[in-house]
């Protein structure tokens, strides 16, 4: 499920921890602050030896609360500068006014200049040519003009019209300089501020790149943690989409598996699949169901002392056969294990299929055995440590193709067909009675020493408490380590040849338990 991360695009919508930043910063500020969060979101996202090693969970989540404020301080700061820039073109758009303005008001003193500076030329000009009609025509007028004062001398009122001239043009004179000396200032500060909005233009493209880049990889580590947050959605055992809930008993069944009880029901619906060695030299599969219940399960057969300590682990399961001899029954009672057997108050759930032989021929269902149950038994823990689909193998492994197991009377070939281990016994495809090739996501071959059980002596009891070798078939790959059970009630820990527990992706489990030297990798 992909988890969609909006963000507020009103500062009054924000949270208090993102609308804090908001200030006017200067650009250095912002660029320096953003640049830091980058290197403290790489340098989170890099640390690979901290003084406490974090799980993937904590990891992605102090990923995504970093990227979460990487995105909103990213924002704020486009804010900021979107809103600075916007100011900035207020300031160009005034100043490029002002100094049109400044350009009007040169052009208007300049026309004025002109009118005064004729004046100048012209007198200059008739006192040059004194004498001239035009010089007493233009006496006479000026005359006419102020004939109440009475006559004008000539020379007075040609000085006093210079004079005049010469005032008017250098005060328009003045005028302009000042006029002028501000042109280069407003300039200079248009140009400034011109320069200063494609620094912003630069910035708030790096900033909305940052933060792109934040938010694709935010949704990214949101989906990853969704592995996480969905965990009550998952099977414990196997890490796979539930039918079922968690919260209820495993459902072990005990399932012949001689010849003549192939094919058998349901082994594709078992989350893990346990193979014994039994008497003759043949196997027996204990199949332990959780995470989804089978209409037909079988044939069933009786359980064996190896069983207790073999599944103790999952925390009082109900244990389903055909029966079993008084020390082995004694034996089970005795434990954590919820007998629920064909010999038990539970028989109603069991039946026999009258087109195959007796005795394997006795079938089951997963509701009538859960129905037998009732209350008793516990949830189980995790018996697998699964990690989230997508991220890499994380123990020593190398590529193989498959494994052949032996058993005193029975041989087993597992072959990697890119999604699962394709299954053979006795040189026969495996498959359940639907047809359906058995090919689990993860084979472990756990090699186990093997007694004699105290219920009978012609019986082999597997020594499942203790360690040994063990190989994990995953993902096209082997990794050979050790298995560990510390008692009978401890859950199977398998490592490494570093000593890491193993990883495995979601998936069925299989495991073939033959004894030392009883396994050969391909």
């Amino acid at each position: 499920m992909t988890r969609q991360v909006k963000y507020s695009t009103t500062m009054a919508e924000r949270p208090l921890h993102v609308r804090q930043y908001s200030r006017s910063w200067s650009l250095a500020v912002i660029l320096a602050m953003v640049g830091a969060l980058l290197a403290s979101t790489t340098a989170a996202s890099a640390a690979s030896a901290p003084l406490v090693a974090q799980t993937d969970q904590e990891q992605l989540e102090a990923r995504a609360a970093a990227l979460e404020q990487l995105v909103g301080d990213t924002m704020v700061a486009i804010d900021d500068l979107e809103a600075e820039r916007v100011i900035r073109l207020a300031e160009i758009d005034t100043m490029t006014a002002a100094i049109e303005g400044t350009a009007d008001a040169l052009e208007r003193l300049a026309a004025e200049r002109m009118e005064p500076a004729r004046i100048r030329v012209n007198l200059a000009l008739e006192r040059f040519v004194r004498g001239d009609p035009a010089t007493e025509a233009f006496a006479r007028e000026l005359q006419q003009l102020d004939r109440d004062d009475g006559p004008l001398q000539q020379q007075q009122v040609l000085g006093s019209v210079t004079d005049a001239a010469v005032a008017e043009v250098a005060r328009i004179d003045d005028e302009i300089d000042s006029l002028a000396a501000t042109v280069p200032g407003l300039r200079g500060d248009r140009q400034t501020t011109v320069n200063r909005v494609s620094t912003i233009d630069a910035a708030l493209l790096e900033l909305r790149f940052t933060l792109d880049d934040a938010e694709v990889e935010l949704e990214a580590v949101n989906e990853d943690l969704e592995w996480y947050r969905d965990a009550a959605s998952r099977s414990v055992l196997t890490g796979r989409p539930l039918v079922a809930g968690n919260a209820r008993p495993a459902l072990v069944v005990k399932i012949d598996n001689v010849p003549r009880a192939r094919p058998q029901a349901a082994v594709n619906d078992a989350d893990i699949v346990f193979v014994e060695l039994v008497e003759g030299g043949l196997t027996r599969y204990a199949a332990v169901f959780h995470s989804e219940d089978p209409s037909v399960i079988g044939p069933v057969r009786s359980m064996r002392t190896t069983d207790v300590n073999l599944l103790r682990m999952f925390n009082q399961p109900l244990f389903a056969s055909s029966g079993a001899n008084q020390r082995t029954t004694t034996a089970v009672n005795n434990s954590e294990l919820i007998n629920i057997s064909a010999s038990t108050g539970a028989g109603g759930a069991y039946y026999r299929n009258t087109s195959r032989p007796a005795p394997h021929n006795l079938f089951t269902s997963a509701a009538g055995l859960r129905r037998a149950g009732g209350t008793r038994g516990g949830s189980p823990p995790q018996i697998f440590t699964i990690r989230r689909p997508g991220t890499a193998l994380p123990n020593a492994a190398r590529a193989a193709s498959g494994v052949d197991v032996n058993y005193p009377n029975t041989s087993v070939n597992y072959r990697w067909n890119g999604s699962g281990w394709e299954r053979s016994q006795d040189g026969r495809a495996t498959v359940d009675t639907a047809g359906v090739r058995v090919a689990p996501e993860t084979v472990v071959v756990q090699f186990t020493e093997y007694g004699v059980s105290p219920a009978d002596r012609n019986s082999p009891e597997a020594v499942a408490v203790g360690s040994g070798t063990a190989w994990i078939l995953t993902e096209g790959q082997v990794i050979e380590g050790r298995w560990r059970k510390r008692n009978g009630g401890a859950v199977t820990i398998y490592r490494d040849a570093n000593g890491d527990v193993v990883e495995l992706l979601p998936g069925r489990v299989w495991v073939e338990l033959p004894k030392p030297g009883g396994g050969t990798l391909r």
